[in-house]
């Protein structure tokens, strides 16, 4: 069989390119990246940070511009990853300098990260939400002090009532009483709002004594 010329492919490639036959990125090498290029965390909690689409020649190290706001712990089973510790207020740049086995630079990689304080209270602005089913509300609870970036986990009592998603979104589900807790990991303080989803006339009324009920015996 004869070779094909090397106009004739050209032109048959350039065709098959223009047809999205050929998939011309399919052949580009990947660069390296991180998982992430911006960080936000709180004083006294860790993040993996991990770098993608190493070459098996390649090899990467890890520096942080400033130590003393965050200090980096090499994993063991993974030099491509690494644990990025905040220590303490402030800002950081963590940096994955990516060199061949002969120790030329291939790329440098950079995560901009924002340490903030550990949060010391959470409350809710509403204390009690009606619903319907199907509604939908976002619970944005006010932490102090206003500087700290921690996110509190969101819980629902009884989630065939109302379901929360880990932004604080309730969503009602069906007729009954809920309680959503928001509680900070740092320090175990909490937040609630009780949820009030709505059926029959009969059963708003039946709910809205027992949430009575229910504040009145947390205050004795």
């Amino acid at each position: 069989m004869k070779k094909m010329p090397a106009i004739l492919l050209s032109v048959l490639l350039s065709f098959s390119i223009a047809l999205g036959l050929f998939d011309v990125t399919a052949f580009a090498a990947k660069k390296p990246k991180l998982n992430v290029s911006k960080l936000s965390l709180t004083v006294n909690t860790d993040f993996n940070l991990r770098v993608y689409n190493l070459k098996k020649k390649q090899k990467v190290t890890f520096t942080s511009a400033d130590p003393q706001v965050v200090s980096l712990e090499p994993d063991a089973k993974s030099p491509k990853r690494v644990v990025v510790h905040a220590i303490s207020v402030g800002s950081s740049v963590v940096t994955a300098t990516v060199r061949k086995n002969n120790n030329d630079v291939v790329r440098k990689l950079k995560c901009k990260v924002k340490v903030s304080p550990t949060a010391i209270s959470i409350k809710f602005f509403k204390r009690k939400l009606d619903m319907n089913p199907g509604d939908q509300f976002e619970l944005a609870p006010v932490i102090k002090p206003n500087t700290s970036r921690e996110q509190p986990i969101f819980e629902s009592d009884d989630p065939s009532v109302a379901t929360v998603n880990s932004r604080g979104v309730v969503t009602a589900v069906s007729p009954g009483l809920t309680t959503i807790t928001a509680t900070l990991l740092s320090n175990g303080q909490t937040a609630t709002c009780t949820v009030i989803v709505k059926g029959s006339d009969d059963d708003d009324d039946s709910l809205e004594e027992n949430t009575i009920k229910n504040r009145l015996l947390g205050e004795d």
